[in-house]
């Protein structure tokens, strides 16, 4: 037998009562966590389920503890005490869980970042004043800088698509070609024909109240987002590593056709981007590097990182080719800024 004292009853209510209230807690915040990384950090498949049963297994667990029976009082406090920490941990072990997978998300852990159902091309015809119109419309989808979401159509009329594919095959090449005159032609040309593009990157400013920078990189990151594709004024022979369109003139596409294919090597990003950049009274250049056969943006936006001076001006550098790429930034294998040239500036 023994003379430990027999808890006292109103005090086991209060265990019983706290125990279930800490395993509700625990439940909801579990809710909202496999919510939100399903919605907003895009997470799913195998990922989801694992987080998902751990989930379940730790609920189990707490649930487990509510109808704890104990034999003192001093059991009784302990249990309290135990319940409380236990769902502290669980919380802050999925607090971490989720700000990791957030974090990483941009390296798509299994991330909706070309679902078929949010980034897709439609054909849509519209009338007026009696005439028909087709457009190519590119949903897309992609992420800022600072991790927000941004969702829009990339529209552009069939008809300007082929004045402007019209357009790049006539310029000549000449022995005094050069790639400046050849981007200005097709930029000039192409700047009228990309008004939608202009009205709802407009419309997503003032939905989002954006600021003069986190506009621009507004921009700048929807064309990151975009597949890299090499494009040859060859036949791609297969060993390309990335996706190749073969055979067009000069090895680019002029931004009108670019934003309606959206197959674009470095300079085909660069065109679009002073384009649009230019249309909103940014001061842009583009710069060529014959050592690095590549092509960058550079923006005068006060930075950090890497720039070069034009005219007493900081025009910093922009790298398209690849997603989240800050203002300044120029990667290891192409940063020498020596190497770099300025080819034309708005």
């Amino acid at each position: 037998m023994t003379n430990q004292k027999k808890p006292n009853g109103c005090l086991v209510g209060f265990q019983r009562l706290f125990s279930g209230l800490m395993a509700v807690l625990a439940t909801l915040f579990l809710i909202v966590v496999l919510i939100y990384l399903t919605y907003n950090v895009k997470i799913e498949g195998m990922s989801l389920l694992v987080v998902t049963a751990s989930g379940f297994f730790v609920l189990r667990y707490l649930w487990k503890k509510v109808k704890r029976k104990s034999i003192s009082n001093k059991q009784v406090i302990k249990g309290v005490f135990s319940d409380f920490f236990r769902t502290l941990i669980v919380i802050v072990i999925f607090s971490v869980v989720m700000v990791i997978l957030e974090k990483n998300s941009g390296n798509r852990i299994v991330v909706k970042d070309k679902d078929e159902d949010e980034d897709k091309t439609e054909i849509v015809t519209t009338t007026e004043d009696g005439k028909e119109t087709r457009y190519i419309v590119n949903k897309q989808y992609w992420r800022d800088f600072d991790r927000n979401w941004h969702r829009m159509d990339f529209k552009i009329a069939e008809t300007s698509v082929a004045k402007s594919k019209r357009n790049r095959r006539s310029f000549r090449y000449t022995r005094n070609f050069s790639w400046g005159s050849f981007y200005k032609h097709m930029a000039e040309h192409d700047q009228p024909l990309l008004e939608h593009l202009y009205t709802s990157f407009s419309k997503l400013q003032k939905e989002k109240k954006l600021s003069r920078r986190k506009f621009a990189e507004l921009i700048i990151t929807s064309i990151q987002d975009i597949q890299y594709n090499y494009i040859k004024s060859t036949s791609c022979d297969g060993t390309e590593e990335f996706p190749c369109v073969g055979n067009v003139r000069l090895g680019i596409f002029a931004p009108a056709e670019f934003s309606a294919n959206l197959q674009g090597d470095c300079d085909s990003r660069t065109v679009l981007l002073f384009v649009l950049l230019k249309k909103f009274n940014y001061k842009v250049a583009i710069l060529n590097s014959n050592e690095y056969r590549h092509s960058v943006l550079a923006i005068n936006l006060p930075s950090r990182g890497k720039y070069k001076t034009y005219n007493r001006k900081k025009y910093y550098f922009v790298e398209t080719t690849a997603k989240g790429c800050p203002i300044g930034y120029l990667p290891q294998k192409v940063s020498n800024i020596n190497y770099w040239d300025f080819v034309l500036v708005n």
